[in-house]
């Protein structure tokens, strides 16, 4: 894949902050249980999953987990520059950074999209 393919590195990307959400990316707030103890076997009905959006959603969910796999899968420091793509892409913020990445910004947003072309391909 190349980067001239913009829409499909789109949608890479938003899955790679999905996948940044559903893998923990946000800290439940310490002190109360992350469900309600009235409802923890509750199982709801799946009947209109089609009509609802849900069979979609849930598409979307595992697809972005499938990325995730790739992205774990992958090696350093690809690995660590794509994770903080994600949480970047995720929290709306260009600020996140690790110690593994290159400091300078022309050798780590390279670096970036290399890690980018090299999920793309795995995709």
């Amino acid at each position: 894949m190349k980067r001239d393919d913009i829409p499909l590195i789109a949608e890479l990307l938003d899955m790679l902050a999905l996948w940044h959400r559903i893998e923990g990316g946000w800290v439940p707030v310490s002190g109360f249980p992350p469900e309600c103890p009235y409802t923890v076997g509750y199982k709801v009905s799946r009947q209109y999953d089609s009509e609802n959006g849900a069979d979609e959603t849930d598409a979307r969910g595992l697809h972005a987990r499938r990325i995730g796999n790739l992205v774990e899968g992958m090696q350093e420091p690809y690995r660590t520059a794509l994770r903080m793509l994600a949480r970047n892409r995720a929290t709306g913020a260009s600020v996140w950074i690790s110690p593994r990445l290159p400091t300078d910004d022309t050798q780590r947003a390279q670096l970036v999209a290399d890690a980018v072309d090299m999920l793309a391909a795995l995709v």
